[in-house]
């Protein structure tokens, strides 16, 4: 009964021994699918993120420029100059710093907030702002998401283009 044993086990060992650098073989396959996943998961989710900043960013202007019409003769004319104050322009002018119109607010909430791998200047989402019928403001917001940029383990390839408008009424 020993001697069974003991071939059984050296049988065993022998088998091993034919395997050994499999499993490092085995890993140097899997880890590109693996950090393939695991980069187009990240950058998937920051790409959320933006997309979430830029209709917040929307929001904000819109909501800035329907609250500062109170002033303003109702029902709200877009051709009053009043609008043109509030929009930052006609077309809107999104140049400087602060909150003066609305422009100035979606532009400023998305240049502070979005996550970009950039430059400073690839952050800058474009602004257009107009009175639409019925007395309305119209915000939207576009930004060119670049990615991570690791070559073929990004999950985007180029720039992918997110966009959001809001729009509210005058108050």
């Amino acid at each position: 009964m020993e001697t069974n044993v003991t071939i059984s086990h050296m049988k065993v060992k022998h088998k091993f021994k034919k395997e050994a650098g499999s499993v490092a073989v085995e890993f140097a396959l899997v880890l590109p699918l693996l950090l393939l996943i695991l980069f187009g998961t990240v950058e998937f989710g920051i790409m959320m993120y933006d997309q979430a900043i830029i209709t917040n960013a929307a929001r904000e202007g819109a909501r800035w420029g329907a609250v500062q019409s109170v002033g303003l003769s109702h029902p709200i004319s877009c051709t009053d100059p009043g609008i043109s104050t509030i929009q930052g322009g006609n077309p809107a002018s999104c140049s400087g710093t602060g909150s003066g119109n609305a422009c100035l607010v979606a532009s400023n909430y998305g240049t502070n907030a979005l996550i970009s791998f950039g430059t400073a200047v690839a952050n800058n989402p474009s602004v257009a702002v107009s009175c639409g019928a019925g007395g309305t403001v119209n915000v939207t917001v576009s930004y060119s998401y670049q990615g991570l940029g690791l070559g073929i383990l990004s999950a985007i390839q180029g720039t992918e283009t997110l966009s959001s408008t809001a729009v509210m009424y005058y108050e």
